[in-house]
């Protein structure tokens, strides 16, 4: 598989929005959509720079009820946080005007991309607004600049009327508010500036005078459904067994959140499922049926009656797999989704080794006790990289769930996580983040149970801005050695071997020993048990996001994914990897939404992998579930990214 055809998948994803941006360019018709029966005709205000910036602007579009779109500099946001604050608050776009307000089409491609990434970042770290938009100051763009900002993420921006405030000109103010008012069609962009010639005596005259004409007004979220739109992705190894029962501690019904359950019946058997759905001391039964070999989609929100935090235990009659779905809009552009397999058995003990409250990330610990009787005493131990320790303690009641923001109990660095409970429960840590101040997602998994000494991660990439880190912690009360074996994709070998002592956590940057644009897999072994978690960061044509897996202890026969999706807006990719020394041929079962199963075999070299496009091998559907056999044993991992609507 070349780097196109894979940058090419993921960035179908998004083609929809771009295509719907770059249609505004240079003329008004362009930037014009048709008005809709059902609905008032609208239009944009749109706000460019950020000198001498003009208060009385924000205070009469607040009084009118009017939200607008900005288009900042950057250098000058840095120096007017409590700006940018107020009109996130106030509901306005914050978009990107590059950081400086250079004249792009004199800059080199790199210096492009600086200034778009620099003030992107800005934005993002005081509004939490990602946006995937520009405008290029003084309008100048050509097609070496789409082309560059488009590669890095960004659609340009135009406008259909200029309000010719940022000009000298004898026109009056008068008919220049006729002319724009007269010709205003549904969807059209009007430029200001802030600190523009009579702007706010231009903006009152366009707004009464567009609001006798019947037209709302709406900011370029609004407009393009952009503050519905959910871009991300995750990735991790499947469930290795069927189980008749599954638990997830976390979930969330509450604004902003979507969650699925995604149950997959592998079986011959009808199962005959029992979902309870725990909130706040209260507990729902729902009863479902499955046929053989399809999946069940349950829309929690749909399902439950409460805005709230939700844990799930599911009962079947047969052995089945489930998965959890939980897609997340926190503000225009922070968005994202983590997908985590169910757990099958509570434990009384849990590691985690990855887990860091750097700037940019929040954390968050979820246990639920699943018994009805007992009460559990959890014990949170934390281990920072130079060796320090914090803990604490907590009950959680039968049939609760406890949610911790770990942020609370650690101020900022990097650290591995251990959870001790007095009664089995039930682990998930949650983390959100915006990574290096411009990648926005979120991923959780369920504790790791057992420490081990192999680890294997099938899943890996160098291509462009993929980033990954493999987190290993040693339980132990001694030391121990750790061989750190990095499998190319063209067959090459790259070793690392690393001393990690009692209670500690290393984190190694994968990328800085690997040359770029390789996919790979990984392989650990260790003198004693360890626990070890790979996390990858990515930003692929503006749909950012990140993951976190846990390793496989080992191969397996069998590997189940319930949850999968082909349609458009989604991409799916299937890693196979054989770590052992003799060739295997493996079968790969893609479970249609329609019914229809779609067989196919591959076979895996030794120590080789295999990356399989889902879209490719099994068409496109509402629904893929896989199911993966091998007859020896291998390591698989299935990878989603996606930009959809939904919020």
């Amino acid at each position: 598989m070349t780097y196109e055809c894979r940058k090419a998948r993921v960035a179908t994803a998004f083609v929809c929005v771009v295509a719907a941006l770059l249609s505004l360019l240079l003329t008004a018709a362009s930037g014009r959509g048709e008005a809709r029966a059902d609905s008032p005709q609208r239009v944009v205000l749109t706000f460019d720079d950020g000198y001498n910036f003009d208060h009385r602007i924000l205070d009469y579009l607040n009084s009118q009820g009017i939200t607008a779109s900005a288009f900042v500099i950057g250098s000058w946001a840095q120096r007017n946080p409590e700006l940018l604050q107020e009109m996130n608050a106030l509901g306005w776009d914050v978009c990107n005007h590059t950081q400086n307000h250079p004249w792009l089409t004199k800059l080199t491609d790199q210096q492009i991309v600086a200034e778009l990434n620099a003030c992107q970042a800005v934005i993002g770290s005081i509004t939490g607004q990602y946006l995937p938009i520009f405008r290029p100051p003084g309008g100048f763009i050509d097609g070496r600049v789409m082309n560059v900002a488009s590669a890095a993420g960004y659609a340009p921006v135009m406008w259909d009327f200029d309000s010719m405030d940022a000009l000298s000109t004898n026109i009056p103010v008068q008919e220049r508010v006729s002319r724009m008012v007269g010709a205003a069609a549904d969807g059209d962009i009007i430029l200001f500036h802030f600190g523009g010639r009579n702007t706010l005596e231009l903006v009152i005259g366009v707004v009464q005078g567009l609001q006798q004409r019947g037209f709302g007004f709406v900011t370029l979220s609004e407009l393009y459904g952009w503050k519905k739109l959910l871009r991300g992705g995750d990735s991790g190894p499947g469930i290795t067994e069927a189980a008749m029962r599954y638990y997830f501690a976390e979930g969330t019904t509450r604004p902003g959140f979507e969650e699925w359950v995604l149950v997959l019946n592998p079986g011959s058997e009808t199962a005959s499922l029992r979902a309870h759905y725990y909130a706040s001391g209260e507990e729902l039964v729902k009863e479902y049926s499955i046929p053989p070999r399809e999946r069940l989609s349950l829309s929690v929100g749909s399902e439950v009656p409460w805005q709230d935090d939700v844990s799930v235990v599911l009962e079947s009659s047969t052995p089945v797999a489930a998965e959890r779905m939980l897609y997340f809009n926190r503000t225009p552009g922070y968005d994202g989704a983590s997908l985590a397999r169910g757990v099958s058995d509570p434990s009384s003990l849990f590691f985690f080794p990855e887990g860091t409250v750097r700037p940019g990330f929040e954390e968050y610990l979820a246990v639920f006790n699943p018994s009805g009787i007992v009460e559990a005493r959890i014990e949170v131990e934390l281990h920072g990289v130079a060796g320090e320790e914090r803990e604490a303690s907590f009950e959680v009641e039968p049939h609760s769930r406890l949610t911790l923001r770990v942020n609370d109990m650690v101020e900022g660095g990097d650290y591995s996580m251990v959870v001790r409970s007095s009664a089995p429960v039930v682990a998930e840590r949650s983390q959100y983040f915006v990574y290096n101040d411009i990648l926005t997602g979120s991923h959780c998994v369920p504790g790791i149970e057992r420490p081990s000494g192999r680890w294997f991660f099938a899943e890996g990439t160098t291509r462009d801005f993929f980033t990954s880190y493999l987190t290993v912690f040693n339980p132990c009360d001694y030391g121990t050695w750790l061989e750190v074996r990095m499998i190319v994709s063209d067959g090459s070998l790259v070793k690392e071997t690393l001393a990690l002592a009692a209670g500690e956590r290393k984190t190694i940057h994968l990328n800085s020993y690997l040359p770029a644009d390789v996919d790979y897999s990984l392989g650990i072994s260790s003198l004693l048990p360890v626990a070890a978690e790979r996390a990858t960061y990515f930003r692929t044509n503006n749909i950012t996001g990140g993951y976190c897996s846990p390793g496989a202890p080992q191969p397996q026969v069998s590997w189940l994914f319930p949850e999968g999706c082909t349609s458009p807006g989604f991409s799916e990719w299937l890693a196979l990897f054989n770590p052992l020394h003799e060739q295997q041929v493996v079968r790969v079962d893609y479970l249609r939404g329609d019914g229809e199963v779609v067989s196919r075999e591959y076979l895996l070299p030794p120590e080789g992998r295999v990356t399989l496009d889902v879209a490719v091998e099994a068409g496109q559907a509402d629904e893929v579930s896989i199911e993966v056999s091998a007859p020896e044993g291998i390591v698989a991992e299935r990878s989603i990214y996606f930009s959809r609507t939904g919020l």
